[in-house]
């Protein structure tokens, strides 16, 4: 703690003396928050009020998986320093095991993610949720912001910017140093770079809006020559059978998620018919229930973000489209179909 005070209080004097008006991030041990350290920390940060520090620029970064202690404690320390201005800020996130219910209860102003796992050719696809879940869970503890680190490279820029990123900090943006960097340095920088990644972000979102469109078309079509007096299972399996070249799975269910057909399965050019999974319920599912109203009030098919399948693991999307007033079709993009067309993978 000490060591750590002698770094601070050559922060704190510069800051003041500099008249700096930006936020300034303390990194804390979430453990001295409940030893007696913790009332020399907040003396520390009281004294530094009386000289000019604004403690309303003063962000604490802890974090939570070093904490071993009483966490009713902990969050009423924090309680207690948001009343005086200071912002709290959850670090390591996306680096290893965090509980996500703890951090829920601390009510953090920031959420840091560290980036490093981007650097590795082996990333794990779950990575990608876990990011996403983040900028959910960001939303869903009183609107906390994300701070993306690691930036290294212009991709993980773009990559923090397109995963909700408020604040980022890396050797991309600046290298280390002892002075505070000028406010302004890289406004025009950012500028550029965010409006090529609204470039990049716009062709990806025009490809996913063409192919909704392209495949209303078809499947509509389609469902108004082979729909007759037959078994669904045989008309769906035909409509499969026109549809081979971009899916590797699809069924039919009831507005309440209950499956009406067998689960038809792309394999080796042949289409299989999985009989396990009839009767199945997937209400459960994320958005579910939501997608069901809406292709019912709009008429019309959605395409899915991109999420991990649950059988396979591998990332791929989900086009689901309205038959009639109680039956949904959903088919399963092949992740073969995404790799060859790159601008629906993100």
């Amino acid at each position: 703690m000490e060591i750590d005070q002698k770094i601070q209080d050559l922060a704190f004097k510069k800051y003041v003396s500099e008249n700096i008006q930006v936020p300034l991030y303390l990194n804390v041990h979430a453990n001295y928050f409940e030893t007696e350290k913790e009332d020399q920390f907040l003396d520390h940060l009281l004294n530094y009020q009386q000289k000019g520090l604004d403690l309303a620029n003063i962000v604490i970064e802890i974090s939570e998986q070093q904490f071993s202690g009483d966490l009713d404690l902990l969050t009423h320390t924090f309680k207690y320093l948001k009343t005086l201005g200071v912002k709290l800020a959850i670090d390591d996130l996306g680096t290893g095991a965090s509980n996500l219910d703890r951090i829920s209860l601390m009510e953090p102003d920031i959420l840091k993610v560290n980036l490093h796992a981007l650097q590795s050719e082996s990333i794990s696809t779950n990575y990608h949720s876990i990011i996403y879940s983040l900028s959910l869970l960001a939303r869903k503890v009183g609107g906390a912001e994300l701070l993306f680190a690691e930036i290294i490279t212009n991709y993980h820029f773009h990559y923090a910017w397109r995963n909700s990123g408020r604040y980022y900090q890396g050797s991309f943006l600046s290298p280390s140093a002892s002075d505070f960097v000028e406010m302004n340095i890289l406004k025009e920088r950012f500028r550029k770079d965010i409006q090529q990644f609204i470039l990049v972000e716009r062709k990806k979102l025009t490809a996913k809006f063409q192919l909704a469109k392209s495949l209303n078309l078809q499947i509509q079509g389609k469902w108004k020559q082979i729909k007759k007096n037959r078994e669904l299972d045989v008309v769906i399996d035909s409509l499969a059978k026109e549809m081979e070249h971009i899916f590797f799975r699809i069924y039919v269910t009831d507005e309440d998620g209950f499956q009406k057909t067998v689960n038809f399965i792309h394999v080796n050019k042949n289409w299989m018919w999985d009989k396990s999974a009839k009767g199945k319920n997937w209400s459960w599912r994320p958005y579910f229930i939501e997608n069901v109203i809406r292709m019912k009030e709009e008429q019309s098919g959605i395409l899915s973000d991109i999420y991990n399948d649950i059988e396979t693991g591998e990332r791929i999307r989900t086009f689901s489209y309205p038959l009639d007033e109680s039956l949904y079709l959903f088919m399963d993009i092949s992740p073969m179909y995404l790799d060859e067309h790159e601008d629906l993978l993100w």
